[in-house]
């Protein structure tokens, strides 16, 4: 809550601020940067309380890239085959630390499933945020699905992990549910 009112009222105040317009749903402007609160809140949370491993440092070390890519999209509004590219990129960071989806034992398919299921959640997620709420509220709701897969394998420090994501998403909901 008080990194989102901070960066609300940073945003406000150096006019980064969404006006009204036919493809968005709020009526007058709206504060920008949500995004920057969620991933300082999530940023510093996870600093403080989470036991670091390798695959949580290459997380973070890969979201905080795909992360500035998102921030320079929205600040100078990059073409979409530079926003492609910077995922790409994000997602290299993953899979050249070993992180991909185990589904098929099969590494370079894993590895080509990996690709796709993270350029296309980050371009999902984008596109559902075009109405107040709506991306931060899904995001919340997959996390929780998410944490309570990891809880149900005793992945506690996982879950810790996932719940800081979830608390940062609901204290920007406060501010921008419609």
């Amino acid at each position: 809550l008080a990194v989102t009112l901070a960066v609300r009222s940073y945003a406000r105040k150096h006019g980064h601020v969404a006006k009204p317009k036919s493809d968005r749903w709020h009526k007058r402007p709206t504060a920008m940067l949500g995004g920057v609160a969620i991933f300082l809140t999530t940023l510093i949370t996870y600093g403080l309380v989470v036991d670091k491993t390798p695959q949580t440092i290459v997380v973070i070390g890969a979201s905080s890239f795909l992360f500035l890519v998102g921030l320079i999209d929205d600040l100078i509004n990059i073409k979409p085959y530079q926003k492609l590219i910077g995922q790409l990129i994000g997602t290299s960071i993953i899979i050249g630390f070993g992180l991909r989806m185990p589904l098929t034992g099969y590494e370079l398919i894993d590895i080509w499933i990996t690709v796709f299921w993270l350029v296309g959640i980050t371009n999902a997620i984008n596109l559902l945020d075009n109405m107040d709420g709506l991306a931060a509220g899904i995001s919340a709701i997959a996390a929780i699905s998410l944490t309570v897969g990891f809880a149900a394998n005793g992945q506690s420090n996982d879950v810790l992990f996932v719940a800081i994501f979830i608390g940062a998403f609901l204290g920007f909901l406060v501010f921008n549910f419609n």
